[in-house]
């Protein structure tokens, strides 16, 4: 990683006009964040009390999701953040701008609290149009971003459509994606071919972008669903993480990405040894390299005492426990990022959720261990 350096930019977005810094994490760290989601179209006011949270505790990457169209409170809210030296890892969806002939109905029983999108759908020139403007209405603004993100959890039902949601409830493995004779699989495959598509539009629109070119692009995030096999933990279809990974890698993608992106929600168990959290952690991050690492855009322990103050006694000593493990694919060269789910409720005024570092009107000791430097 190249040390930090401070870039200064002068630009006017209506009435304003300020001054800018780009962050780049120090040399042997990696890119360290937080996940926050709902802001970015709610009222300017709350966005700003949210923002000036987030900065007077050093915060200094987020995450968040693009919205299907572009919209100026949305925009606000990422050059705001900019403002304050707060970049983002931007979800952009694949899906944006595509045909939507395949979307699923809503589906709570297998996680789908919304229409799901299918990625076979996604649609290379929708796409460009969409994602070129709203990139461009950012960079008139003079911001730039952290990474972009292309999609979240895909390799499962409740994010991808092209999984059937009362399918076979197995977790699909290069072999399967490979076997013209297996329908199910190969659905999956065909819309992972059509991700791959987008991948190359992406790079495209960022390589031609004023102020982005450099900006990484990752994957987005798979979900741990464990190693391929007949039966899934939750008895739905998936793909593992390395396989999908592999499948993409052999179709293409390595040319189009800077990293993959991985979700790791790993054991609560606190006597559980230094060993086997990186035995779990190396099948996540088995196929990500030092040329094209990981990105762990969410990881989380759950505290369950809804009390205040908050007792994070356990939680802390997890948190502790991670770093130590992730530092050692930091090390390797094999992760590049790590963001934390979430800072706090999913949406304003929702209840604190068990994952949340922000509680009780503060960021708790776990929190400020999980956004700090990794150790030495």
């Amino acid at each position: 990683m190249k040390v930090a350096v401070k870039t200064v930019v002068l630009f006017v977005l209506g009435t304003f006009l300020f001054t800018s810094q780009s962050y780049a994490a120090p040399q042997g760290q990696p890119i360290i964040g937080v996940n926050l989601r709902g802001y970015g179209t709610t009222a300017s006011a709350q966005q700003d009390t949210k923002l000036n949270e987030l900065a007077s505790y050093g915060v200094k990457t987020i995450r968040e999701g693009f919205p299907s169209q572009a919209e100026a409170q949305f925009n606000r809210f990422v050059v705001e953040a900019y403002r304050r030296g707060i970049g983002m890892v931007a979800i952009i969806y694949p899906t944006l701008g595509g045909t939507g002939q395949h979307t699923s109905e809503v589906d709570a029983t297998v996680g789908r609290r919304w229409r799901v999108p299918a990625l076979i759908d996604a649609d290379p020139t929708g796409f460009k149009a969409a994602f070129a403007a709203q990139l461009a209405a950012l960079e008139d603004a003079g911001v730039k971003l952290t990474a972009f993100e292309i999609g979240n959890e895909f390799n499962t039902v409740g994010y991808n459509a092209d999984f059937p949601a009362h399918g076979s409830g197995r977790i699909l493995g290069l072999a399967d994606l490979d076997n013209p004779k297996d329908g199910e699989a190969r659905r999956v495959a065909s819309g992972y071919l059509q991700y791959i598509k987008i991948l190359a539009v992406i790079k495209d629109v960022r390589d031609h972008s004023r102020l982005n070119r450099e900006t990484p692009i990752i994957t987005g995030g798979l979900s741990n669903v464990g190693l391929a096999g007949p039966k899934s933990f939750n008895g739905q279809v998936a793909t593992s993480v390395a396989d999908t990974v592999t499948f993409m890698r052999q179709h293409g993608a390595d040319q189009f990405v800077d990293g993959y992106g991985v979700h790791a929600y790993t054991s609560g168990d606190p006597h559980q040894t230094l060993a086997q959290r990186l035995a779990v952690l190396e099948v996540i991050f088995h196929a990500c390299t030092s040329s094209k690492p990981c990105w762990l855009t969410e990881w989380a322990f759950n505290n369950r005492d809804q009390s205040c103050p908050v007792n994070d006694e356990v939680r802390l000593h997890l948190v502790e426990a991670e770093r130590a493990t992730l530092k050692h694919f930091v090390d390797q060269g094999r992760l590049a990022a790590s963001i934390y789910y979430s800072w706090d409720g999913d949406f304003p005024g929702q209840k604190e959720n068990m994952g949340a570092i922000f509680r009780c009107g503060s960021l708790t000791d776990a929190g400020k261990l999980a956004l700090g430097p990794l150790p030495k």
